[in-house]
């Protein structure tokens, strides 16, 4: 059967040739794992080629059937295609990140190949960087792919990674009507006021990132205070919440017009298992907060208006209606969808980028080695240039940031990275 293309599917295929077309680099991100030691380099090459073996997919491509819709071509005839793996050997004081940040802003060699992995040992640690083709992998899916792996290596037994879907050819009444509620939302969010947007350079740069890893402590502390003051399990609202004020005082200083926030956030309804088992393609819809900037001072305010706006767009299903506006894309060929998405970028529909992924990468070891932490390093596309991603691993917190060169100063990154570890510090 085969693997047609999601509405979501499609509007992520369009943002990768956006991207190639600006910077040469797909929507690509990277996973990275710290390992308490380093892997046999030669055991790790075998069972990734072994797994390779047992998913073709892994190496298809995006084309069309004779029903005009978009599907995942899987090659028949061509050449086995091994997965790369980069092993790079640092004195324990050098940085871990720069080779993992250069292999993110690496084009992939041709259209077949969606996965890059790179061996980083580092004294007596090591980090496993995955980078990965948002076309093939979401976040969510990234880390319930490695899983996949890893419990493939143990078992020796093939896995079951669902990779059917349906043409989606019917319900179009449904899907029409879940586009018309969607625009009709985008509409009326992005005309009521002046978006605030920092000015967007599309010069060819990598993409340049900081990690904030905070320990269980200061994790914990941070995620208690959020559960106090947002409510249970609200660790999302209140971290978007610390994240715009963060955001603000740097839009302040550069006097940046607009009187509005516009942040879109994914969300993943997905559960452990179902992710484990759907880990291939995309699975995610938004949320999309507007957020007064006159307001964002009052913190009582804006959490409160956050967890509204939430609240709200669950009650009019807005994420599920997304999803199914979507397919409505696909209709229209994929340079016809890109030149749509074009012209959208140029008025662009986000601040920065947001995000919070909770642990979906269940296992101790990788390879025997035991896993000490995991984190993101994602391309932000441009627009808006610039996001804050939060990841949590078992009881840890990490923080990505990721961001071009002259979009800020790195005086401005260093007290945004600064004032984004002090959240953990603050009382109350």
């Amino acid at each position: 059967m085969k693997r047609y293309l999601t509405g979501i599917d499609w509007i992520v295929n369009s943002i990768d040739y956006i991207n190639k077309a600006q910077s040469g680099i797909g929507n690509h991100s990277e996973l990275v794992l710290e390992l308490k030691t380093p892997p046999d380099s030669a055991a790790l090459k075998e069972a990734l080629d072994n797994f390779n073996r047992r998913f073709p997919l892994l190496t298809g491509y995006p084309t069309r059937a004779l029903n005009l819709c978009p599907y995942w071509r899987i090659p028949q005839q061509l050449p086995y295609q091994p997965l790369r793996l980069e092993t790079i050997k640092l004195s324990p004081e050098a940085d871990y990140l720069a080779p993992l940040a250069l292999q993110v802003n690496s084009p992939f060699r041709n259209r077949r190949e969606h996965l890059i992995f790179m061996l980083v040992e580092s004294g007596q640690r090591a980090f496993l960087g995955m980078v990965f083709d948002h076309r093939l992998l979401d976040a969510k899916g990234a880390e319930a792919f490695l899983h996949c792996f890893q419990q493939f290596y143990e078992n020796h037994t093939p896995l079951q990674l669902s990779s059917s879907c349906p043409s989606h050819l019917n319900r179009w009444t449904q899907k029409l009507l879940a586009g018309r509620q969607v625009n009709r939302f985008l509409l009326r969010i992005t005309r009521q006021a002046s978006l605030r947007t920092l000015p967007i350079d599309l010069k060819r740069e990598p993409a340049k990132f900081r990690i904030i890893h905070l320990d269980e402590t200061k994790s914990q502390r941070l995620i208690k205070k959020a559960y106090a003051q947002a409510g249970y399990l609200m660790f999302l609202p209140y971290a978007l919440a610390k994240t715009i004020q963060i955001m603000h005082k740097t839009f302040e200083a550069n006097k940046i017009p607009g009187s509005k926030y516009l942040i879109p956030v994914p969300m993943d309804q997905r559960n452990i298992e179902e992710a484990h088992k759907e880990s291939l393609f995309n699975h995610f819809s938004f949320f999309m907060f507007d957020i007064d900037a006159s307001k964002v001072n009052d913190s009582n305010w804006l959490l409160a208006e956050i967890k509204k706006q939430m609240y709200d767009q669950v009650k009019a299903k807005l994420p599920e209606a997304i999803l199914n506006g979507s397919y409505l894309f696909r209709i229209a060929p994929l340079a016809v969808t890109n030149f749509i998405l074009k012209l959208m970028s140029k008025k662009s529909f986000a601040s920065f980028a947001f995000s919070y992924l909770s642990n979906t990468y269940q296992q101790s070891k990788l390879l025997g080695a035991a896993v000490q932490n995991i984190f993101h390093l994602p391309r932000t596309p441009k627009p808006p240039g610039i996001g804050v991603f939060f990841t949590q691993f078992e009881n840890k917190l990490n923080i990505s940031i990721s961001y071009f060169e002259g979009l800020l100063s790195e005086t401005q990154i260093d007290q945004i990275a600064a004032d984004l570890e002090a959240l953990a510090d603050e009382e109350g």
